[in-house]
């Protein structure tokens, strides 16, 4: 079958059990994920064909799945979570390893006798898998990566599909690790706002919102530029690709900027930067004074002129 014959279903004909069948072939062999083991619902999966670099081809495909794959297995937040790593062979001790000494360590480490967690637990596992795989392109779900408190230092195998999984996954925190310190700012300005500060007081805190900000799109843009402009395990032929507006709007509203911009502020968005580096650069460029103008005034709901609280002129 040459790559453009390649046909692969719908999502919404993805229903779980079929899901759940494929996957029994993918722990059966553990990863990585031979092109030919790999079904045709788990190839739809939104969030496989989001990181797939030719959906035509099945070899893409199956990269695809496994780096999804790896993602989940590292997000996972449950009790299971060890054995499932385990059991695929994500975990070094077990990576390459045939399916029943994969299966052993799984059962060890979960404090199950063999028989019962081949029988009962690791259908468990394959559920949890096939459902993480299957939210995970759901664009209606911002989820920032779940984190894990960490045993011990982070190894990675020597493999390639390991690499690439750990670096989406280091562009996607980066991304949300901005829109959380925008997150923080916001709430610290309509903070200050509802008690009434003083207007340096707010100056400063609506031009360290608008900082974050620009971190937020500099940050999109560099996810974009190395995976596309799908973001977020959203597919572009699913729905509107989830651009740096949508990203930032989860950490809570911001006023609407024209595309000219959000591309000044995300040009300079340093993130070796200072606040006060961004905010003299943002001061110099053309049309920044407006923007930085327009900012202060749609979250404070006042004109404020002049310098942010960093940047104050002290009295002689």
């Amino acid at each position: 079958m040459t790559p453009s014959e390649i046909s692969l279903p719908d999502q919404e004909d993805s229903s779980l059990p079929e899901l759940a069948e494929e996957m029994r072939a993918i722990v059966r062999y553990g990863l990585p994920v031979h092109p030919d083991r790999a079904g045709p619902h788990l190839l739809a999966l939104p969030a496989v064909r989001a990181r797939a670099g030719d959906l035509g081809d099945r070899a893409s495909l199956a990269r695809a799945l496994e780096a999804a794959l790896r993602e989940e297995l590292d997000r996972l937040n449950h009790e299971l979570a060890p054995a499932a790593r385990l059991l695929l062979g994500i975990d070094p001790s077990t990576a390459g390893a045939r399916l029943t000494v994969r299966r052993e360590a799984a059962a060890r480490v979960a404090g199950y006798e063999l028989h019962h967690f081949r029988k009962r637990i690791e259908p468990k596992i394959r559920d949890l898998l096939t459902g993480q795989l299957a939210r995970a392109g759901d664009a209606a779900r911002l989820i920032a990566p779940v984190l894990q408190p960490a045993r011990g230092p982070l190894v990675l195998p020597a493999d390639v599909f390991a690499w690439e999984a750990a670096e989406h996954q280091q562009a996607l925190a980066a991304l949300w690790g901005t829109v959380y310190l925008l997150r923080a700012e916001l709430l610290g300005l309509a903070a200050l706002v509802s008690m009434a500060a003083d207007q340096p007081t707010l100056r400063a805190a609506a031009d360290r919102s608008l900082w974050r900000h620009a971190q937020v799109l500099h940050a999109a843009a560099s996810y974009r530029a190395c995976y596309g402009h799908v973001l977020l395990h959203t597919a572009a032929d699913l729905g509107p690709a989830l651009g740096p507006a949508q990203i930032a709007a989860s950490a809570g509203w911001t006023p609407e900027l024209t595309p000219a911009q959000e591309l000044l502020l995300a040009e300079l968005a340093d993130p070796e930067a200072s606040l006060p580096d961004f905010t003299s650069a943002l001061t110099a460029a053309r049309g920044g004074s407006e923007l930085t103008a327009t900012w202060r005034q749609a979250l404070t709901g006042h004109s404020l002129t002049g310098f942010g609280l960093e940047q104050e002129e002290q009295p002689a």
